[in-house]
């Protein structure tokens, strides 16, 4: 039988338990976690948005689907370090990458996920009826699209730039470095949002961000302090075309080899390269917002399901 003080006992252990569970919970709401070293630290997340609604992201043991609506997820309450993360869905190239997450800081990742088989279509051997822009002046020999807008990048005989037929201050605008690419360069093109040079050959792709550095995407910067606006994207042979991939700025369609591939542009933590087609020689002919129109083999015409 209970005493009076067995019973005041027994109650005041009660609560000091319920504390002591309860502490943990408080902790996790605060955004704190205990590490191995069973101190207290502030904790991280990751927000991952993919091309695909219903896609499993894995992290530290911990599973979420992308929703149906914003095709997105979070997870947070993680403690600082280095994370592999993978996003996967059935029929999908999986998507891995290492993450390094920070205290008090929610790392973002843009997660394109390509089908294993795509949709294709044989367009014949006909050329497709395609609006392909070019400058209407005569005798021009390099040019660059400017994205999103009629105009036109103009490498004069002069050796000057041109807005369409304005002089264009190239370095004052941009930089020399800027200037020496579009100038030496034999391949170079405008990313989509204006923001960087994609420039390659056949054996390599870089980029260099032109546009204001506080813009530059997360993944990209080395410090927050300086962040190095050249990036090396890719090193293989025979690279045989690039294009931006449309919608999607941290991605490039690839030509090389009997393949056209997926390319993500970060490198660190682990480069995802998948294949959207396998052919013989394919050749893209453009890539517009879910369509990709290629040649095969210099006959065929085929037209690709892009994922947005």
């Amino acid at each position: 039988m209970f005493t009076k003080t067995k019973r005041r006992v027994l109650f005041y252990l009660a609560i000091l338990i319920f504390l002591l569970l309860l502490f943990p919970v408080i902790l996790y709401s605060l955004g704190y976690g205990i590490g191995s070293d069973f101190k207290l630290h502030k904790t991280g997340g990751v927000f991952i948005k993919t091309s695909e609604a219903g896609a499993v992201v894995i992290i530290d043991k911990k599973t979420k689907k992308t929703s149906l609506l914003a095709n997105s997820t979070l997870i947070k309450n993680l403690l600082p370090g280095t994370y592999q993360t993978t996003v996967e869905k059935d029929g999908f190239w999986r998507w891995t990458k290492t993450l390094m997450i920070l205290p008090e800081i929610v790392a973002n990742r843009s997660v394109l996920l390509v089908p294993k088989n795509a949709e294709i279509k044989i367009l014949g051997t006909t050329t497709p009826a395609l609006e392909i822009k070019k400058p209407k002046f005569p005798g021009v020999k390099k040019f660059w699209v400017i994205p999103k807008t009629d105009d036109f990048l103009i490498l004069g005989d002069d050796g000057g730039f041109y807005k369409n037929k304005d002089i264009f201050d190239v370095i004052g605008q941009w930089s020399t470095t800027t200037f020496k690419i579009l100038k030496s360069k034999k391949n170079s093109f405008f990313d989509e949002n204006f923001s960087r040079i994609i420039y390659w050959d056949e054996e390599n792709i870089d980029s260099y961000w032109i546009s204001d550095l506080d813009k530059i995407p997360e993944w990209e910067r080395n410090s927050t302090t300086n962040p190095e606006r050249g990036l090396h994207i890719l090193s293989a042979s025979p690279i045989r075309d690039v294009k931006f991939y449309p919608d999607w700025p941290d991605y490039l369609l690839v030509a090389s080899g009997d393949a056209i591939y997926v390319v993500e542009m970060e490198r660190t933590g682990g480069q995802n390269i998948s294949p959207i087609y396998k052919g013989k020689a394919p050749k893209i002919i453009s890539a517009e917002a879910g369509q990709l129109i290629l040649l095969d083999n210099g006959n065929n015409y085929f037209e690709i399901s892009l994922p947005r």
